[in-house]
């Protein structure tokens, strides 16, 4: 039987970037957005591939600094990948898998 599989997000921006405390932070996996908070985020997934998606909301911009990955997560493994915004709020974002 499969196991359950985690990809663990840690979104950050730059403390200058003080607007973006006032957002939710979107993840999206495989087309399913859940917004949150920024920082540290837990998020329960099959095992196999998945394509993640993260961006915020801003001003008029409803995907605002997007940035994607595809990541293979294995059964029962933890995937630890990190976001961070750009200074400039129309160019992408980074979304980068660790370790």
């Amino acid at each position: 039987m499969a196991q359950q599989a985690t990809i663990q997000l840690n979104g950050r921006h730059s403390p200058m970037a003080w607007l973006l405390y006032l957002t939710k932070l979107t993840v999206e996996i495989d087309g399913t957005p859940q917004a949150g908070s920024w920082g540290d985020r837990a998020i329960p997934v099959a095992p196999g591939r998945h394509e993640v998606k993260v961006y915020f909301k801003y001003i008029t911009k409803s995907r605002c600094c997007e940035a994607s990955a595809k990541v293979d997560v294995a059964d029962g493994q933890t995937v630890a990948m990190e976001y961070r915004s750009p200074m400039m709020m129309t160019s992408a974002g980074r979304l980068t898998v660790l370790g």
